[in-house]
This record gives C-alpha cells, structure tokens and sequence, in this order.
C-alpha cells in the first residue's frame, strides 16, 4: 500500500514488540531491518516486500536517533561515518530496486542465510580484534587520505546494496569493514556503523515507498517503539563488558537469520 494512504490505525501490539527489541538493538548497535522484517512476517503475518520496506523505514529512524546517542556518548568517528554513508546511498538504491523485482520466497530466503554468515563473520573478526587489543600488539596505523577515502567507499557501496537489497541492515558488514580496513576499536564500529547506516536505510525506504511497500501506520507503530528502545539502549554500550558485547553482536544477526528463514510467505 502506498505511503500516506495506510488504513491500518496504530497497533500497540506491534509498538511493544518493537520497544523491546530496539532495547537490543541501541545496545548492539545494529540497524536490525532484518529482526524487524522477520517479527512482522512471523508474528504479525505481513507480506515479504512490505514488511522489508517498513523495516528500511524504522531502520532509518532507529539508525539515526541511535547513530545520534552513541555520537554523544563518544562511540563515533564522525567523518568515517559519513564518508560511508553517502557512498551507500548510491547502492542502497540500486539494492532496493532490485529487491522490488526479486521473488518474496527468494527475498527471504537470501537475506535469512546472509544474516547467519554474517554472524560467523563478526565472531572470527572479533576474536582477533579483541586478542590483538587485549595482547598489546595492536598499533594505530596511518595511512593516505585517498586509501581512506577508497576503502571508506567500498564499504559504503558495498553495504549500502546489500541493505536496500536484501534489507537486512549490513551494520555487521559496517563493523567488520571498520576492523578490518580501518583499525577502527570495537565500541566505535558501533556507534559509526549505526551513524553511517541511516543514510542508506533512509535511501532504501524511499525506493520502496516508490514501489508501493511502505505503510505509514504500521512504520508509526514501529518506529514509536524501536525508536524509544534504541535510544536507551545504546547509553548502555559504552558501560558494558566488551566480551558481552560482542556475544551480543554475533547472536543477534544469527537469531534474525533463523527467524526469517522459518517465517512463513
């Protein structure tokens, strides 16, 4: 249903649900399209392509209010961020209007398997980051402002597609290209990746609002909710145990992946 002729009133249901998991999500610091998209399949029977709009769309409003606390809190490099973000929203539209094109069994199915690699990804890069650091042996690195500035652009073109693809939210993809090709600490690839990721949620949303995905009462009732929960959640970050944030990285791409892989079409 195209955005702004919804017929559907605020769900409290839907609002609660959401409240909770954006207490995870500002905690991790991930965009969580992907859980979004598979609560309203699984618990909500939504179809496929609009859940996956609605979801780009709270995703944007999470991302940003989230992206702006952890700024506060000291968990962002701001011009890094930025530099990926604008990157992304080129490949956030050309992943959204493929997505548009791609079967809901296939959209699904994709993005559940991408998110439970995606886990495995951030466990082994972890790991490493987290025994370098924790070793001593880890020593900042400078490098020229044009590798900054191609390696900033990869991982923004590259995340930016796979969000408004698949509309999983690539914040773990963000993280990782941030450990591996930045240096980046751990708590900050949080914050930046949720900063950097609102550009390209936003991009993906608009595209699918075009294609008729996005329904304004239900993206109310969602972002009232994960926006609020979000918020919250990442003043806890920078308080907490690096080995529990980083469980928590890992598990929560994975348990979106499962979800969407047994939600029902």
């Amino acid at each position: 249903m195209p955005l702004g002729r919804s017929k559907i009133l605020l769900n409290p249901a839907v609002t609660a649900v959401m409240f909770s998991l954006g207490l995870l999500l500002g905690f991790v610091g991930v965009g969580g399209a992907g859980f979004i998209a598979a609560l309203l399949i699984l618990l909500f029977h939504f179809p496929v392509h609009l859940s996956f709009g609605i979801a780009l769309g709270a995703m944007f409003a999470g991302s940003a209010l989230g992206g702006w606390s952890h700024l506060r809190e000291g968990n962002v490099e701001p011009v890094i961020g930025t530099e990926i973000g604008l990157m992304g929203v080129l490949g956030a539209y050309l992943g959204s209007g493929l997505a548009l094109a791609t079967g809901a069994m296939e959209l699904k199915t994709l993005a559940g398997l991408t998110l439970v690699a995606n886990a495995g990804v951030v466990y082994l890069r972890t790991r490493v980051a987290m025994a370098e650091k924790d070793g001593g042996k880890r020593l900042p690195s400078r490098r020229g402002w044009l590798r900054e500035l191609l390696s900033s652009a990869g991982i923004g073109l590259g995340c930016g597609f796979g969000s408004g693809f698949l509309s999983i939210g690539t914040a773990p993809w963000i993280q990782v290209g941030l450990l591996v090709f930045k240096g980046t600490d751990l708590r900050r690839t949080i914050g930046t990746a949720m900063f950097s990721l609102s550009f390209m949620s936003l991009t993906g949303a608009i595209r699918f609002a075009q294609g008729g995905q996005v329904d304004l009462w239900l993206l109310v009732s969602v972002v009232l909710g994960l926006s609020l929960g979000t918020f919250l959640g990442a003043k806890f970050t920078k308080r907490a145990p690096r080995r529990l944030v980083r469980s928590a990285m890992v598990l929560t791409p994975m348990t979106a992946g499962l979800l969407l892989l047994v939600s029902p079409v």
